[in-house]
């Protein structure tokens, strides 16, 4: 797909493709999408799950393809009839195809016209990170990150190996970070990482709006809101990049840390980080690098006193 497509960064705008499976619209960020190709012929691969429809060849590369209708349980006639469309997308250091019944067209957006999905679906795990009203559908959005994950055997987000005796050493326990994260799967893991490397405080948000409007609360105490931001950046109501231009815009607030932790860290996407302020970018599942940011960031804020506990310290 053309680069046209971009998006200045910050304005906490997206571009939404629509796509059908049978006669259910669906969504996808374009951020995740290289390009939209015909349904070409297919080898099946041997004892694969049964959500993925083999591999095709686009041009120089090989790809797996994922059929997302039968993940779903909601396969299309055009699908089940050897027709459809493919969706080639990249994140998380993969690139694959996902096969679907049709493709409608993109849908320029803002954020806070997308709503979290309801608690009913958070509480069945069902992989669908937002819902939105285009063209008078309702159009669920996809995540692309959990489904892709699950049918390949890949995790978003990996636990680093940490010796027991640096967790019992951690001198960051008591630091307040905040975590934004629209999946609510990616958000457990996430918390599980952060607590097995030593982070006890730690706020969990479902989107960038819930992680300002804390902010906005508190940033008049006198230890501030948090210690460090740590966000996604594809999110309802408020994405990450314009989280992170607000916060570096706020001049009580500018000096907190914030890193990116997204599968959408490509080289247009890290450019946007650079210019919205973010302190780092880091792309799932590099959990290692992540925590090592979380660390050089917080050592620039905290000392530990030679009783043991650690405190604030200005910069």
């Amino acid at each position: 797909m053309s680069n046209e497509i971009l998006l200045e960064a910050g304005t906490n705008e997206m571009e939404l493709l629509v796509f059908h499976l049978g006669t259910t619209p669906f969504g996808i960020n374009v951020a995740k999408v290289r390009e939209i190709v015909q349904r070409p012929k297919t080898i099946t691969i041997p004892h694969s799950p049964m959500a993925v429809e083999g591999s095709f060849r686009l041009r120089e590369r090989v790809l797996t393809l994922l059929n997302l209708g039968r993940y779903f349980t909601m396969e299309g006639e055009k699908t089940r009839a050897g027709e459809g469309m493919i969706i080639v997308v990249e994140f998380n250091k993969v690139t694959c195809g996902v096969l679907v019944d049709s493709v409608e067209r993109i849908y320029r957006l803002r954020w806070n016209q997308i709503e979290p999905p309801s608690q009913y679906l958070v509480g069945m795990s069902v992989p669908i990170t937002g819902v939105v009203k285009v063209a008078d559908e309702i159009v669920q959005i996809a995540d692309f990150e959990t489904i892709v994950g699950k049918i390949l055997g890949m995790q978003s987000a990996t636990m680093p190996d940490v010796d027991p005796q640096e967790r019992m050493r951690e001198e960051f326990a008591e630091a307040r970070i905040v975590l934004a994260d629209d999946s609510h799967i990616l958000r457990n893991n996430l918390v599980n990482i952060l607590r097995q490397a030593g982070f006890e405080n730690i706020t969990v948000c479902n989107d960038g709006q819930e992680v300002w409007d804390m902010m906005q609360l508190h940033k008049e105490e006198a230890d501030g809101p948090c210690d460090l931001v740590l966000t996604d950046i594809e999110m309802p109501r408020m994405d990450g990049l314009h989280l992170t231009r607000r916060i570096k815009n706020d001049p009580a607030l500018k000096d907190i840390p914030v890193i990116l932790f997204s599968s959408l860290i490509t080289e247009d996407n890290r450019r946007k980080g650079i210019s919205v302020g973010a302190d780092a970018q880091v792309s799932k599942p590099d959990s290692h690098k992540m925590i090592e940011f979380i660390r050089q960031f917080l050592r620039k804020r905290w000392t530990v006193p030679s009783g043991g506990s650690c405190s604030a310290v200005p910069e």
